[in-house]
C-alpha cells in the first residue's frame, strides 16, 4: 500500500512553475538544482486538504504539520524522479498530454468545460493541471522504463493466465497425459521422454495415475479448450509427436504429448489480441513488482543531495 500511496502522490502532488523573482517565495527545500517554495508547500497542502474533504481553515495545528511533511516528502520525490527522467531524455509532448487529458474527460463522461470546472472546484486551472498531467507521465514512463519493464513475464505465464481467467484456443488435438505417481518417476522418465518421445505411452501405461493409463494416456481428440489449462498451456507451440516439459496438474507431476493438433496457430500473438496479451503482461508485473519501485525512487534519493530548510 505504502508504493501504492507514493505513486497516486506523485500523480497528484506536484511542483508548479512560480517565478524566483519573487522575494516574498521564501525556500523550504532544495533538490540538486530544483527548489521548492513555501508557497509552493502551500498550495499543495491546500489542495492535499480539499482531496482528503478537509477544510483548510478549520484542521489542526498537529494535523496541519503533519500533512506539510507528507506533502514535501512527495514534492522532494516528485522533483528527484523529474530530474531523472530528464536526464534519461524522456520527453513528453503536449500532444501525449492533450490524449491523456481526453482519455480522462472520455472516462468522466462530460464536456471539456464541465471537466475543467470540477477542476476549479477543487483548486486547479487548466495550465496548473496539464502541468500535472505531463510531470505524472514522466514519473510514470520513468517507473516504466526502469522497473516495470525490467521484470520478466513469458508468453506461457500470459497464456496459463488466460485460459485460467476464461480464454479459449480454437481448434481440436489429441492428447496423451502421463501423470506421473511420484517425483522419483518424473526425475527418472521426464528428460529421456522428452528426447525419445515413442516410448510415452508405454511408459503411461506402466507407471501413469491420471485418465485412461491403460491405454497409453491417450485422451481420444477434443477440443483444445475441453482440456485442463495447465494442459493446454503445456501443449502450446507443440507440433504432433512432442511432449511438454513437466508442469503441475492438480498437484502432481505431468507431461503430455501431442499426437495430433488442429488449432489456430501456435503464435500467442494470433491467438489472443495484443491488446489483451499487452494488458495481462503489464498486469502480471504490477503483481510482482513488491518493493522494486520503493527501493529504486529510495536509490535515486541516495544520489540527490536534498536541503530540507
Amino acid at each position: 500500500m505504502k508504493i501504492i500511496t507514493v505513486l497516486i502522490a506523485l500523480g497528484f502532488l506536484f511542483t508548479p512553475d512560480l517565478s524566483l523573482a519573487s522575494s516574498r517565495a521564501s525556500i523550504v527545500a532544495t533538490i540538486n538544482s530544483d527548489m521548492i517554495t513555501a508557497l509552493q508547500l502551500e498550495k499543495n497542502v491546500r489542495l492535499a486538504l480539499l482531496a482528503k474533504g478537509v477544510d483548510p481553515n478549520k484542521v489542526s495545528p498537529g494535523e496541519l504539520k503533519d500533512i506539510k511533511k507528507s506533502v514535501l516528502d512527495d514534492l522532494v520525490k516528485e522533483s528527484i524522479l523529474i530530474q531523472e527522467a530528464k536526464n534519461q531524455n524522456i520527453d513528453i509532448s503536449d500532444k501525449d498530454v492533450e490524449k491523456e487529458i481526453q482519455n480522462s474527460i472520455d472516462k468522466a463522461g462530460i464536456s471539456k468545460e464541465a471537466f475543467y470546472a470540477d477542476l476549479a472546484k477543487q483548486g486547479y486551472d487548466e495550465k496548473f493541471y496539464k502541468d500535472k498531467v505531463k510531470k505524472s507521465l514522466l514519473t510514470q514512463t520513468l517507473i516504466n522504463r526502469n522497473v516495470l519493464r525490467k521484470i520478466i513475464v513469458t508468453n506461457d505465464e500470459i497464456l496459463e493466465f488466460y485460459l485460467a481467467n476464461g480464454g479459449q484456443i480454437t481448434g481440436k488435438a489429441n492428447v496423451a497425459l502421463l501423470v506421473y505417481p511420484n517425483g522419483e518417476q518424473m526425475d527418472m522418465h521426464s528428460e529421456k521422454l522428452q528426447d525419445n518421445p515413442r516410448r510415452f505411452e508405454d511408459i503411461a501405461k506402466d507407471i501413469s495415475v491420471g485418465p485412461s493409463a491403460d491405454k497409453g494416456g491417450v485422451l481420444g481428440e477434443m477440443a483444445v479448450s475441453d482440456l485442463a489449462v495447465p494442459v493446454q498451456s503445456a501443449i502450446q507451440g507443440l507440433d504432433a509427436g512432442e511432449v511438454s516439459k513437466v508442469f503441475s496438474l492438480n498437484g502432481a507431476y505431468a507431461q503430455a504429448k501431442v499426437l495430433s493438433k488442429t488449432t489456430s496457430s501456435d503464435n500467442l500473438a494470433e491467438i489472443i489480441d495484443p491488446a489483451v496479451v499487452a494488458k495481462i503482461r503489464d498486469g502480471l508485473r504490477m503483481q510482482r513488482v513488491g518493493n522494486k519501485i520503493e527501493e529504486y525512487i529510495t536509490g535515486l534519493e541516495k544520489k540527490a543531495i536534498v536541503t530540507i530548510r
